[in-house]
C-alpha cells in the first residue's frame, strides 16, 4: 500500500469521526446542563415527587423555571403528564412561570391544574382573554401554540365545557373581529405590521367562535346564532379565498352542531317551540305594527334556515316529520293510501274545483273552507289551474282554436280561448303580486323561480300590449290595410312581433313544470341536478364564447380581403364577423362543408392558414370545451347523487312552505273574484289606518296575515299568566344544566304537553298556548344540556390512544417512586425503632438507681439488675438464674410489639416513638391516582 492511499484512507477516516454542527440548533444541548437540573427534569418525567423536593429544598436548590432540551419547564411537563401533586408542589415555588402550562392544561382537560393555574398570583385576568400575547416575556417564543392562542380561544378549540365556563365566570372573553372590509385604524396597522397574522388571528377567533362550547354557553339563542356564524363564513369564505377550506369547514360545523342540537328533541312540543321561534329583530317589528300572535304556528325559524340555506337542519327528521304532518292537514290517512286510490281522489277533487270554489268565497269558515286552507290542497288546486293553463296554450297554437285563416289578418281580435289565457295571466299576475307584497323584494328575488314567473308573466303582458297596439293602429286606418298575405307585411308589426314574445313565454310557461317535480322524490333530484348542470352549462359558454371569438376573429381578418372578388352565390363563411360565428357556431354540429371554407380565387398560402385555424377550433372545442363539459355536469351531477335525499328534501321543503303562509287559496282565475272576506279585510285596515292616522303614530304597515281561520290556527285561545322573563340570558351555565338531565319532566314542560295533546289529532293542528320566551328559553336550556352530556359521553367512549397509554405508564412510574420511598421510610423507621430498643435495654441492663419496693415487670428486673450490679457476690446462683429469665422474657414481650407495630404501620397506622423523618408524611391520597381510577 502506498503512502498517498494510507493517506487518503486517514483523511477519509478524519472525516467520518468529525462532528457535524447544526447551524440551527433547534435543541438545547443536554450534555451541557446541570447534574441536578437533569435529575430535578427526570424526576419530573417520571412523576418522582420525593426527588423533587429534594431538588427544590436545601440551599443548592435548582431552578424551578429550568428547561430541558425542548425547551419545556418543570411545570410544562408536570402539567402534560397531568400529575397533580407534582404541579402543586411547583406552584409552591418563589419565582415560578407558568408559561405554556396553562394552554397544557386546558388542551389535556384536566379542570383542577386549570383551577390551580388561573388562581396562581402571576395569572391575571387579562392573560385569560385577548391580552395572552401581551403578557408573554419579550422574546419568549412557545413551540405549540402562537401569540393569538389565548386560553379561552384554546378551550373554546377543544370544546372543553367545564373549563371553558371557569374562564367565562373568571370574566375572560372573546373580542368579536371586524369585518373584512374594515378600515379603521387598529385594522390598518395590524395589516401593514403583519397580514398573514392578522388572517390567522382572524382565522383562530373564528373557531373560537363557531366551537359548540362557546355557542352552547354563551348564546341565549344557539340555533340563530349557528345560522347567522355559518352565513357569515360562507361569505368570508368567498371573499378570502386564501383560507376558503377553512371557513368552509367552520361553516359546516356550525351547520352541524344546529342540526344535532335539534336532533335532542324528544317531543313535538320541543320541536315545535325551536321552528316556531322568532329572531328578536322580527318580535320587535311586530311589536311595533302590533301583529303579535304567540299562539300561530309561523315556522318563522324553519323560515330563517331556508333563508340561510342550511340544509342539513331543513333536511333532519324531525323538522321533516313536523312539516308532513301540516302539509297533509286534514286529509288524515292520506299517505297510507297506494298510489290509484290517491291518483283517483285527485281527479275528483280537481272536477269540484269550480263548486268548492264557489261555496268557499259564500263561506269561508266553513268545514270546506277549512279544507281547502290546508297547504296540500292549495297546492293539488294550483297546480291543476296551472295544468288547464298549458291546455289552454296548446289549443291556441293548434288548430284546434279554429283561426285557421287568421294567417292574413293584422292586429286580430282575442278569440275565446285568447280571453280565458288572459284572465288567467291576470290571476298569475295578481298572485304573484300578493306573494311580493307578503315577502318582500329581497326574499322574493332570493328564489330563482320566482325569476322565470317573472320573466314568463312579463313576456306575456308584453304579448297583449303588443296586440292592443296593432289592434289600435289597424282600427285607426294609419297603419295599412287589415288583411294581406304575411310576407308583405312590415318588419317590425306589432302582430309579428307579439306573436314572437307569445312563443318564448310558451317555452318558459312549459318549462315551469319541472319546479313542480321537486314534489316528488324519484323527478326531484332529477330536477336539482339539472338546475346545477345548468350552472356549470353557463360557465362553459363563458369559457367558449371567448374560444369562439378569438377563432372568429382570426378567420375573418384571413378572409376579407377576398370579399370582393367572389362571386354571386358563392358562401359568405368568413368575410364578416357575424358570419364567422355562425360559421364556427354550425361547424360544431357538422352543418358547414370544407368547400364553404375554401376561398375563390384565393392564394395558397391563405387557404392553408385558415384550414389549418379551422382543424385547431375544431380540435379545440371538440375534444377539449366539449369534454370539459361533460367532466363539470359528471360532477355536478354525481355530488347531488350523493345527497340526493338532503338536496331533494330541503327544495320540497322551500316548495311546501310557499303554501303554509296565509292566503291565495284559491287558484287563478279565481283569485279575481272579489269576497266578502276581502272586503272585510280591506275595511279593517282602513279602519287601522284611520285610527293610525288619528293618533299621529303614522307609519307604512303591511298587511297583517290574520291568525284566526288560518292554514296553521290555534287549538285554543286560552292563555295563560306568566311572569315576565328576560330573553337575552347571559349564558348557559353546567349547573344550570345539570338541572334538566335530573328533571327531565319539569312543571313548565308538563304544562306545555297537557296543553298540546290535541295538536296533531284529526284535521286540526296548531301551536300549543302559552308558547312565550320563557318556554323556548327553557326548551333550549333543554336541548344544549342533551347535547352537551352527550358529547362528552361520546368522548368517554372513544377508543384508547397513544395519550392514554402514555398517561398510564406515567402512572406507573409515579406509582413506583411513591412505593419505593414508602419501602425506604418503613426501613427507616424500623431501625429506627429497634434502635429505641437497644437503648432502652441498654439502659435496663445498665441503670444504677432505681426506687425502691417490690415491683413487677421491668421495674422488678431493674431492681433485682441493680442488686446484680452493686453486689453479685452475695446473691444465690437460684435467684440468678430466676433474674435471666425475666430479662429474657422482658425481651420477647418488647420484640412481640415491636413486630405488632410494624404490621400495623402497614395496615395505615403510626408507630408510637418513633422519630420525625426530613421527608414530608405520606399523604393518603396518593394511593388514589389517576392509574386507579383508569383501571
Amino acid at each position: 500500500m502506498t503512502r498517498s492511499s494510507v493517506k487518503r484512507r486517514n483523511s477519509h477516516r478524519s472525516s467520518k469521526i468529525r462532528p457535524i454542527t447544526m447551524p440551527l440548533e433547534p435543541l438545547k444541548e443536554f450534555q451541557g446542563m446541570d447534574t441536578t437540573e437533569r435529575i430535578f427534569l427526570e424526576a419530573v418525567e417520571r412523576g418522582d415527587k420525593h426527588t423533587v423536593i429534594r431538588c427544590l429544598q436545601g440551599t443548592n436548590h435548582v431552578n424551578v423555571n429550568c428547561t430541558n432540551m425542548l425547551g419545556r419547564s418543570a411545570i410544562q411537563i408536570a402539567v402534560d403528564n397531568e400529575n397533580v401533586e407534582l404541579v402543586e408542589v411547583l406552584l409552591q415555588q418563589d419565582g415560578v412561570r407558568i408559561g405554556d402550562a396553562l394552554l397544557y392544561a386546558i388542551r389535556e382537560g384536566v379542570y383542577k391544574i386549570v383551577e390551580m393555574l388561573i388562581d396562581h398570583p402571576s395569572i391575571t385576568l387579562e392573560m385569560l382573554g385577548s391580552d395572552w400575547s401581551k403578557c408573554r416575556r419579550t422574546g419568549e417564543e412557545s413551540s405549540d401554540y402562537s401569540q393569538d392562542i389565548s386560553p379561552i380561544i384554546l378551550a373554546s378549540h377543544c370544546n372543553q365545557f367545564e373549563i371553558l365556563q371557569l374562564l367565562i365566570l373568571r370574566g375572560a372573553k372573546i373580542n368579536q373581529p371586524h369585518q373584512l372590509s374594515c378600515s379603521c385604524k387598529v385594522c390598518q396597522e395590524h395589516v401593514h405590521e403583519d397580514s398573514l397574522r392578522h388572517s390567522l388571528l382572524r382565522i383562530n377567533t373564528y373557531k373560537a367562535l363557531a366551537s359548540p362550547a362557546w355557542i352552547s354557553l354563551t348564546s341565549p339563542d344557539p340555533i340563530l346564532s349557528a345560522f347567522r356564524l355559518s352565513w357569515v363564513l360562507q361569505k368570508l369564505a368567498l371573499r378570502e379565498n386564501e383560507f376558503k377550506d377553512t371557513y368552509m369547514g367552520l361553516s359546516e360545523q356550525c351547520k352541524k352542531y344546529a342540526c344535532d342540537l335539534i336532533d335532542q328533541c324528544r317531543t313535538s312540543e320541543e320541536v315545535i317551540a325551536v321552528l316556531n321561534k322568532e329572531s328578536d329583530e322580527e318580535e320587535a317589528d311586530h311589536r311595533q305594527y302590533g301583529i303579535v300572535d304567540n299562539n300561530k304556528l309561523t315556522l318563522a325559524r324553519l323560515k330563517l334556515a331556508l333563508k340561510y340555506e342550511q340544509k342539513q337542519f331543513v333536511a333532519h327528521p324531525h323538522c321533516q316529520q313536523l312539516l308532513t304532518s301540516i302539509w297533509y292537514e286534514g286529509l288524515p290517512g292520506w299517505r297510507k293510501r297506494n298510489g290509484v286510490t290517491k291518483f283517483l281522489l285527485c281527479i275528483g277533487l280537481i272536477l269540484l274545483v269550480p263548486f268548492m270554489a264557489v261555496y268557499y268565497l259564500i263561506f269561508p269558515r266553513s268545514k270546506i273552507g277549512q279544507l281547502l286552507r290546508s297547504p296540500f290542497m292549495k297546492f293539488l288546486y294550483h297546480s291543476a289551474s296551472f295544468g288547464v293553463f298549458l291546455f289552454l296554450l296548446v289549443c291556441v297554437s293548434t288548430e284546434i282554436s279554429g283561426d285557421s285563416n287568421r294567417e292574413r289578418f293584422r292586429g286580430p281580435t282575442p278569440s275565446q280561448l285568447e280571453w280565458f289565457i288572459v284572465f288567467w295571466v291576470t290571476g298569475f299576475v295578481w298572485q304573484e303580486v300578493k306573494q311580493l307584497w307578503d315577502e318582500g323584494l329581497k326574499a322574493y328575488i332570493r328564489q330563482w323561480w320566482n325569476w322565470l314567473d317573472f320573466i314568463m308573466l312579463s313576456l306575456y303582458l308584453a304579448t297583449f300590449s303588443l296586440r292592443l297596439v296593432a289592434y289600435i293602429l289597424i282600427k285607426s286606418d294609419r297603419y295599412g290595410p287589415r288583411e294581406m298575405n304575411r310576407s308583405d307585411w312590415p318588419p317590425l308589426d306589432p302582430t309579428l312581433i307579439s306573436e314572437s314574445l307569445f312563443a318564448v313565454a310558451n317555452v318558459f310557461s312549459f318549462s315551469r313544470i319541472i319546479y313542480l317535480f321537486q314534489a316528488n322524490q324519484h323527478l326531484g333530484p332529477m330536477q336539482i341536478s339539472l338546475g346545477c348542470m345548468l350552472i356549470d352549462i353557463a360557465k362553459f359558454l363563458f369559457i367558449f364564447f371567448l374560444v369562439l371569438t378569438s377563432f372568429a376573429c382570426g378567420l375573418n381578418q384571413l378572409y376579407w380581403y377576398y370579399n370582393g372578388s367572389r362571386s354571386e352565390g358563392d358562401p359568405d363563411s368568413f368575410y364578416t364577423l357575424g358570419e364567422s360565428y355562425i360559421t364556427l357556431y354550425w361547424s360544431l354540429f357538422g352543418l358547414t362543408a370544407l368547400k364553404d371554407i375554401k376561398i375563390p380565387q384565393g392564394q395558397y398560402i391563405t387557404e392553408l392558414m385558415g384550414m389549418l385555424l379551422f382543424m385547431a377550433y375544431h380540435g379545440m372545442a371538440s375534444i377539449v370545451l366539449i369534454n370539459m363539459l361533460i367532466a363539470m355536469m359528471s360532477n355536478s351531477y354525481q355530488n347531488i347523487e350523493n345527497h340526493a335525499d338532503m338536496e331533494w328534501k330541503f327544495c320540497r321543503s322551500k316548495l311546501w312552505m310557499g303554501y303554509f303562509d296565509e292566503g291565495s287559496t284559491l287558484p287563478a282565475p279565481f283569485n279575481l273574484i272579489i269576497s266578502p272576506k276581502s272586503i272585510y279585510y280591506c275595511l279593517r285596515s282602513c279602519n287601522a289606518f284611520l285610527c293610525k292616522c288619528f293618533r299621529s303614530r303614522r307609519y307604512h304597515k303591511r298587511r297583517p296575515r290574520s291568525s284566526s281561520g288560518g292554514t296553521i290556527k290555534p287549538i285554543s285561545s286560552h292563555t295563560h299568566d306568566k311572569e315576565e322573563h328576560d330573553s337575552r340570558l347571559p349564558g348557559v351555565a353546567l349547573d344550570d344544566l345539570s338541572v334538566f338531565t335530573t328533571g327531565e319532566s319539569g312543571s313548565g314542560m308538563k304544562r306545555i304537553v297537557k296543553q298540546s295533546r290535541s295538536a296533531f289529532n284529526g284535521d286540526a293542528y296548531g301551536i300549543p298556548p302559552s308558547y312565550s320566551q320563557l318556554i323556548y328559553q327553557d326548551v333550549m336550556r333543554r336541548l344544549v344540556s342533551r347535547y352537551i352530556h352527550q358529547t362528552k359521553k361520546q368522548r368517554q367512549q372513544d377508543g384508547v390512544n397513544e395519550d392514554d397509554l402514555l398517561e398510564i405508564k406515567q402512572d406507573i412510574s409515579s406509582l413506583r417512586y411513591e412505593l419505593r420511598e414508602d419501602r425506604k421510610r418503613e426501613i427507616a423507621r424500623g431501625e429506627n425503632h429497634f434502635e429505641n430498643l437497644k437503648h432502652e435495654i441498654l439502659s435496663l441492663v445498665k441503670g444504677r438507681s432505681c426506687s425502691g419496693g417490690h415491683h413487677h415487670g421491668h421495674a422488678g428486673s431493674c431492681q433485682d439488675i441493680d442488686r446484680l450490679g452493686t453486689g453479685a457476690s452475695s446473691m444465690p446462683n437460684a435467684d440468678i438464674q430466676h433474674l435471666k429469665q425475666e430479662i429474657i422474657s422482658s425481651l420477647r414481650q418488647e420484640l412481640r410489639e415491636a413486630v405488632s407495630d410494624l404490621s400495623s404501620y402497614s395496615s395505615g397506622q403510626t408507630l408510637p416513638g418513633t422519630a420525625a423523618l426530613t421527608l414530608p408524611p405520606t399523604e393518603s391520597e396518593l394511593y388514589h391516582t389517576h392509574l386507579y381510577t383508569q383501571l
